[in-house]
């Protein structure tokens, strides 16, 4: 055994994750090491570096993209000279679905099977040429599916790559708020009682809604490119219309990318007579993919 070989296991490197293997989470994939974390919306490129300790740090939103490949060139080796490796992580803002579908099979391991062998878990709702991601309901017999284009996920990578940058994960930033507040209402419910709640989930851009009564998910709504930086208020116009739709005793839960001033005043206004509850944080998106 060569010297080198034993200081990886006396360090514990020897047991570490490679940095491509997208199963492990990304705090042990690159331990001490600078990285970055890029939302892609519709035009728009947001970039957050992630430093060594694995917290977000300083960011920016590039506006106006017409073209990612030559926006995402101009300011590459910048980017690149702040990262190690140029490794980053990618969440796309556009161009995705996400829908509520009933009766998908429940086979162990089944939300991990539909990254790799969709037609077994969806049957008839499988289609070619896409990638997806599931959540089940642990109550019911429904289910959050995410649906992107795979060959529009390979553009997106070979453009990261042709600007020097190692994708080392690909998600979507408001299926990963929309689980979260799941996770954070659904486990903090008191006692055995049924949680209901109205999901309002706001994401660069993007907006999905979620009503969940006792446990049951009856209804979603997800619309991408619909608010710009400065202005939510499209987005409280997308959902305005469940006020009258769901039961005054239901709170509104608001998870966004990061913390946005006065949004829990305004949707307040919007759903009158409701209990509000904002669980955003600051850069919540970006450590929820460090954390996974």
């Amino acid at each position: 055994m060569k010297a080198s070989d034993i200081a990886s296991v006396l360090n514990f490197s020897a047991f570490r994750p490679e940095p491509d293997d997208p199963t492990a989470s990304w705090k042990s994939r690159f331990p001490n090491k600078r990285t970055v974390f890029f939302g892609l919306g519709k035009q728009t490129l947001t970039v957050r570096m992630i430093a060594k300790n694995g917290r977000p740090a300083d960011g920016e939103v590039i506006p106006d993209v017409k073209d990612l490949k030559e926006s995402l060139a101009a300011a590459s080796s910048l980017i690149r000279e702040r990262t190690d490796g140029g490794w980053c992580a990618v969440s796309l803002h556009t161009r995705y679905v996400i829908s509520l579908e009933t009766n998908l099979s429940r086979r162990p391991g089944s939300e991990d099977i539909v990254k790799s062998n969709p037609r077994t878990v969806l049957g008839g709702r499988y289609e070619r040429g896409k990638r997806y991601a599931l959540t089940h309901n642990p109550e019911t017999n429904s289910s959050i599916l995410l649906t992107f284009d795979e060959e529009q996920l390979a553009k997106i990578q070979a453009t990261f790559a042709e600007c020097g940058f190692n994708v080392g994960r690909v998600c979507c930033g408001t299926y990963t708020l929309l689980t979260h507040a799941l996770d954070v209402i659904n486990t903090t419910k008191s006692g055995e009682a049924p949680a209901s709640a109205f999901f309002f989930i706001l994401c660069e851009g993007a907006v999905c809604a979620l009503v969940q009564q006792d446990d049951k998910w009856l209804e979603l709504r997800s619309r991408t490119d619909v608010y710009g930086p400065a202005d939510v208020s499209p987005a409280l116009e997308l959902v305005a219309p469940f006020q009258s739709r769901i039961p005054p005793t239901m709170p509104v839960v608001i998870v966004a990318d990061t913390t946005i001033p006065g949004l829990a005043e305004v949707v307040a206004q919007t759903f009158e007579g409701h209990e509000v509850r904002d669980i955003s944080e600051p850069d919540l998106l970006s450590r929820l993919m460090i954390q996974s």
